[in-house]
């Protein structure tokens, strides 16, 4: 399935506040549903064990995930949106609103795109169905960087 994301290896600003050497494309994962859609299957069957209520991912690109994932499990479908920036910097968040009426902070929902990371640091499941190797950092921790590597042009590497 990676190849399908057509991975790209570089010095690349991931839009996120991390610098890293792998660019995924991952708009171009949902170019071809129906080479995507038992990948989505396998997470759904998956997921279905936690009974989840709704399955949340951004409006970049993780939203198509999240609400394959939702049709299929017949869960509520989220999106969550970019929030600014903080002021020093850090990790951009993701906001979103609970619309499913009062009691929303009792669901139980999927989150996507996530890592092992961030499971591990809330003590849930991670489930990946493919993965790469790759490596990002703070700009200000990046050894590209340091090494003056210039940033790559996503659009530019084959």
């Amino acid at each position: 399935m990676i190849e399908l994301a057509r991975p790209r290896y570089g010095h690349f600003d991931l839009g996120t506040g991390y610098h890293g050497d792998v660019w995924l494309d991952l708009d171009a994962l949902f170019l071809r549903p129906a080479v995507l859609r038992p990948h989505v299957r396998v997470l759904a069957d998956r997921l279905r064990e936690h009974r989840v209520d709704a399955v949340c991912g951004p409006m970049e690109g993780g939203a198509f995930l999240a609400y394959a994932l939702a049709e299929l499990m017949e869960a509520a479908f989220l999106p969550a949106y970019r929030a600014p920036a903080s002021e020093a910097g850090a990790v951009t968040d993701f906001r979103l609103a609970w619309t499913g009426g009062a009691g929303g902070r009792d669901r139980r929902v999927a989150v996507g795109p996530a890592n092992e990371t961030m499971a591990a640091a809330l003590s849930v499941p991670f489930y990946a169905v493919d993965a790469v190797q790759s490596s990002a950092w703070l700009p200000a921790n990046c050894p590209l960087c340091a090494d003056a590597v210039p940033l790559t042009d996503p659009a530019s590497v084959d």
